[in-house]
């Protein structure tokens, strides 16, 4: 089930299942490291005219907010890395500024899942 927010607790439901509380809070906790870099890595790639670097970042952004299910943000990353692949960049540097938001705000919400109580 997905909310307002963006995040669909369905993919917290399952890692749990696959590897229980502490699986759930190692993924986020990878999450929590690897999204700021991901970004980072987009905003100097796309600085430097490297769209492909810009795409491989987005890409990479993509797949780890997929798994812990943060949608927003991995939609976001989806369209960035399809204009990379275009060669957008001016629609790039307007979609990076809500890339960094939708990270910021899936973040409390996703601290809650990490340190549920098991059940």
């Amino acid at each position: 089930m997905s909310d307002e927010s963006g995040l669909d607790t369905a993919a917290i439901d399952k890692l749990r299942q696959l590897g229980g509380e502490k699986f759930v809070g190692d993924m986020i906790g990878l999450f929590f490291q690897y999204a700021p870099e991901r970004l980072a890595a987009a905003r100097a790639a796309k600085q430097a005219g490297d769209l492909q670097a810009v795409e491989k970042a987005a890409h990479a952004l993509k797949s780890s907010a997929g798994q812990i299910g943060a949608r927003r943000v991995q939609d976001l990353a989806t369209q960035i890395e399809k204009l990379a692949m275009e060669q957008q960049a001016d629609a790039i540097g307007l979609l990076l500024p809500q890339l960094e938001e939708a990270i910021t705000q899936v973040k409390p919400l996703l601290e809650r899942k990490q340190n549920r109580p098991p059940l």
